[in-house]
């Protein structure tokens, strides 16, 4: 009898100390959710911007746009008349 009283005890006292660790992981756990769905919101956020950025990078550095802001600063001739060169030279040596 004495072993058996034992047993139960220690099986009640088993599941009294798990459903508190479960209660503790459970709070844990929904405190955490909140952090992380801000988190979440903090990465959306910033992969907007970054695709933001990355097209007006792309805007920026386009040869359109190049040639727009060199015409602007006088880099480019404004009659644009063609330059031709013309070398009875080969470019490349053949071997």
């Amino acid at each position: 009898m004495k072993k058996s009283s034992l047993i139960i005890t220690v099986l009640i006292g088993l599941i009294v100390v798990l459903s508190v660790v479960k209660a503790v992981v459970h709070n844990r756990l929904s405190t955490e959710g909140v952090f992380v769905a801000e988190l979440e919101k903090k990465i959306s956020f910033y992969k907007t911007q970054n695709a933001i950025l990355s097209e007006d990078l792309l805007t920026s550095s386009s040869l359109t746009n190049i040639k727009d802001i060199a015409s602007e600063l006088g880099f480019i001739n404004k009659n644009q008349s063609l330059l031709v060169l013309k070398t009875s030279r080969p470019l490349a040596v053949k071997q």
